[in-house]
């Protein structure tokens, strides 16, 4: 009964606790709907509407990013087809069928100029198994992203496709948004792909350039990510640090040309205020705390089912060195490893396995309480989570536009 009872505190203790952080009026934010969170502790400073469902346009490929980074290694080629191909009036890198690509290639294709050709070749090319059909491989793809949002306690986002391309049933949130994000910035892939402005592919047939405008017009910016349809209005996810510090503010809904790039500049100016007038008082974290489930954790604690079947160890893939030919911008550079956890108040488990020591803490830790219920050795788990099937393999690497044309999908 102890140990049932400790599993069940452990469950309690990993859900993610709903925020309500309150508004802040005297900033005058015109976007619909915003969250501020603080990259590293969590912690929420200003919110409006953060768990209001709405169309995410192409934040979307954040959560492809993501799930991109962890199936695949940046070498593997990718070669085209009709399916990938998206309507004149969505944004796209602008391929035809046919054409071979890296997986790196195409990454930078969908973070920059926002390409939604690319973000369904990668969907497809690294969703598909042999047999399938390319719309049966897309859903392959997605079902895993999905099951990562499901395994991280995030509820306000469900995605049907991986672009943004507005469609019914497909929805996230300011909140789920800024909460990802927190979590994909463990990833130098993704960081690389989110900051860097002007990226040309491995065959030096296109060169990309980043629609975000901020990355030259904020000091201490790290990256972001734009997105538009109609449905979803102007939406941003913005990243920066200064003095130690990083935040990070999501704007959904916003109002075209300049607000909605305005909202992201006051949001993210008004967390670093507060910071620092936190550091002055020698103050600690009053706000309300952005929570996730390390979606390793869940899978290790799936496979303590009675139906589960532990697999033998398989050998990890060597990290795979940066590539050279993206220019990064003058952003605050980023650590090589995740930032460690502050002890008050944690966030609900450590970066994914394989992201830094947090990560495999956290795994021996969960695994420990289930090898009393379970007689299974330690080994055992931690080998499963690296060979059970469907488990997430790790391949960390170490505005200048005008604005925006107003396409389906930004």
């Amino acid at each position: 009964m102890i140990a049932i009872a400790a599993i069940m505190l452990l469950a309690v203790a990993m859900l993610p606790a709903r925020a309500f952080a309150q508004e802040v009026p005297e900033l005058q934010i015109t976007s619909t709907n915003y969250i501020l969170i603080d990259a590293d502790t969590g912690e929420i400073f200003a919110q409006r509407g953060a768990h209001e469902q709405r169309a995410p346009a192409s934040l979307t490929k954040v959560f492809t990013a993501i799930e991109t980074i962890e199936d695949s290694p940046p070498s593997r080629e990718i070669t085209t087809t009709e399916s990938d191909m998206v309507s004149e009036w969505a944004s796209q890198v602008g391929f035809g069928p046919g054409e071979t690509f890296t997986v790196q290639d195409l990454l930078f294709g969908m973070m920059l100029p926002s390409g939604n050709d690319a973000a369904r070749a990668l969907a497809r090319g690294l969703g598909s198994q042999p047999g399938d059909t390319d719309e049966q491989g897309t859903a392959r793809f997605l079902d895993r992203i999905n099951k990562r949002i499901q395994d991280m306690g995030l509820t306000d986002t469900h995605l049907v496709n991986p672009d943004g391309w507005g469609v019914p049933g497909h929805y996230s949130s300011a909140y789920d948004l800024g909460v990802f994000t927190m979590y994909a910035l463990h990833y130098p892939r993704f960081v690389s792909a989110f900051s860097t402005a002007e990226y040309t592919t491995s065959d030096s047939a296109y060169t990309f350039e980043n629609n975000n405008r901020m990355l030259r017009s904020y000091d201490g910016i790290i990256g972001g990510k734009t997105g538009y349809d109609e449905d979803a209005g102007w939406c941003l996810i913005n990243v920066a640090q200064r003095d130690g510090n990083r935040m990070i503010a999501v704007t959904l809904n916003g109002v075209a040309p300049d607000d909605w790039y305005d909202d992201s500049r006051v949001l993210l100016n008004y967390g670093f205020e507060q910071k620092a007038l936190r550091a002055q008082t020698g103050g600690g974290i009053t706000g309300e705390i952005a929570r996730y489930r390390d979606p390793d954790a869940a899978t290790i604690l799936a496979m303590a089912s009675a139906d589960a079947a532990i697999g033998a160890a398989t050998q990890l893939s060597a990290p795979v060195a940066e590539p050279q030919q993206a220019r990064a911008t003058t952003a605050a550079p980023m650590p090589a490893e995740p930032a460690p956890r502050v002890a008050e108040p944690p966030l609900v488990l450590a970066p994914p396995l394989g992201a830094g020591n947090n990560g495999l803490t956290t795994a021996i830790a969960v695994a420990a309480i289930l090898i009393l219920l379970r007689g299974v050795s330690l080994w055992r788990f931690l080998a499963a989570s690296r060979a059970q099937p469907g488990a997430y393999a790790h391949f960390p690497s170490s505005e200048f536009l005008a604005e925006p044309a107003a396409t389906a999908s930004d």
